[in-house]
Order: C-alpha cells, then sequence, then structure tokens
C-alpha cells in the first residue's frame, strides 16, 4: 500500500489540529503535514484535543509552502467544497479509496491536502494538485469543518489499509506517475500544447486517473512515440 500522508495548509485553530491528529491516528494514519500553520500545533489546546494522539502532533513535518510540502509525492489530492472551475472534475471522497488502489505499485506516496478554516485552498494552491475531491453534501451551509472534514476522508481512505493487496510482483525502480506526466509534457510541448491552454491540465488530470493496466499501455505507446520522434527509449 502507499504511504498515505495527510496535508494541513494554513490551519488556524489548536483545536483543529488535535482533533485532526486524533482522527488520523484512530483511522490508521500516522503521517501529518502542516504547511505555514496560523496555530501551535504543539500548543495545550491541540494537545489537550489530540488526547492519546500526541505522537502525531511531535512528528508532524512542518514547511513553509505547499510546493515544497509536496515535493517527491507521487499523487497530490486536493479537497475543496467549492468549485472553482466547470472544467475540472471533482471527485467524491468515496471514490478515492479505488482510484489509489488500482494505481496497485505505480505510486509510493499519496497526499491529501486541506485548506484553512477561513478559505480553504487558493486557486494557486489547487493548480498544484494533481485531483481534486471533495465531500458530498445535501447543503452547502452549514459546511463541514477542518477537523470534520479529515476524519472523513480518513474514514473512507482506511478501507485501503483494509484491502489493499500486496503482490508478488517487484517493486518499479521509480514511481511511475511522475513518469507519465513527464513523457505526456513532452508529447504535449511536440504539438506545441502549452499548459495556458485550457486542455492541458484536463488531459493531465486524466491521466492520473490511469489504474495499472492503463499505465503499462500508455507506457508502451510512450516507448515507441519517443523512439520515432526523440530516439530514446525512455
Amino acid at each position: 500500500m502507499p504511504q498515505l500522508l495527510f496535508i494541513l495548509v494554513n490551519a488556524a485553530r489548536e483545536e483543529n489540529l488535535g482533533a485532526s491528529a486524533r482522527a488520523l491516528k484512530t483511522m490508521g494514519f500516522n503521517d501529518l503535514i502542516l504547511v505555514n500553520p496560523l496555530a501551535n500545533h504543539l500548543g495545550e489546546k491541540s494537545r489537550a484535543t489530540a488526547h492519546a494522539s500526541n505522537d502525531i502532533l511531535e512528528n508532524a513535518q512542518v514547511f513553509a509552502t505547499l510546493d515544497k510540502a509536496i515535493e517527491g509525492i507521487d499523487l497530490v489530492i486536493g479537497s475543496t467544497a467549492k468549485k472553482r472551475n466547470v472544467s475540472e472534475t471533482y471527485h467524491p471522497v468515496e471514490d478515492l479509496p479505488n482510484i489509489i488502489m488500482g494505481k496497485e505499485d505505480t505510486v509510493k506516496k499519496v497526499a491529501i491536502v486541506f485548506g484553512g478554516e477561513e478559505s480553504g485552498l487558493s486557486n494557486e494552491q489547487l493548480a498544484m494538485c494533481h485531483l481534486l475531491s471533495t465531500i458530498p453534501m445535501h447543503r452547502k451551509y452549514p459546511s463541514l469543518n477542518l477537523a470534520q472534514s479529515v476524519m472523513v476522508y480518513a474514514t473512507y481512505l482506511s478501507k485501503l489499509t483494509l484491502n489493499w493487496k500486496k503482490k508478488t510482483q517487484h517493486r518499479p525502480v521509480e514511481p511511475e506517475l511522475p513518469v507519465i506526466r513527464e513523457k505526456a509534457a513532452q508529447i504535449l510541448a511536440d504539438v506545441n500544447m502549452q499548459p495556458e491552454n485550457l486542455i492541458y491540465p484536463r488531459i493531465m488530470e486524466r491521466l492520473m486517473l490511469l489504474n495499472k493496466e492503463d499505465i503499462n499501455l500508455f507506457h508502451s505507446f510512450c516507448k515507441y512515440y519517443l523512439k520515432k520522434y526523440h530516439g530514446r527509449l525512455k
């Protein structure tokens, strides 16, 4: 199973930090990353709310910016309650376990990113994510708070620890999704499709939904393409 990390950006209340840590530990997760926290994750209220989950807070990694926090992470999934762009797909939280399990051994690290209590993730931060997800709700307001959202995601994603089946095949030498993005970027550049093109991010997003079999098929296509147009096999 890939390592699942939960990233909180601009968390502003100690109680939410502590409750998030408690939610993660309850559901079997250990990795918490904080980006520019506005509250003290080791403060008195954080620790009191975390209860028996203070180790999650103590071992949390802290970064100044989201781009630094997601370095080396193969699949980054941003959570949002607001639909910012009609052309983007917002995957319901209940679909994430199957999306991740479909990758099999092609990913080593997957991160779920949550924005701060006041305004969530910015458009710039959402653009750093490979996929976007949301919690379907009957009514827009009152919305779930940060810690509640973390608990919902952790509950659904705990399915991974229960259903993941280890394969006898060898692990890849390197994570495959970054390679997929690099190869796709090369092909799109060859046809003069720039990242500013509205279709570009949609293509990249859909590639992140490929399962193991589809990824192998894409690699096979790229093998012929890169040999013909670039004189290389990888």
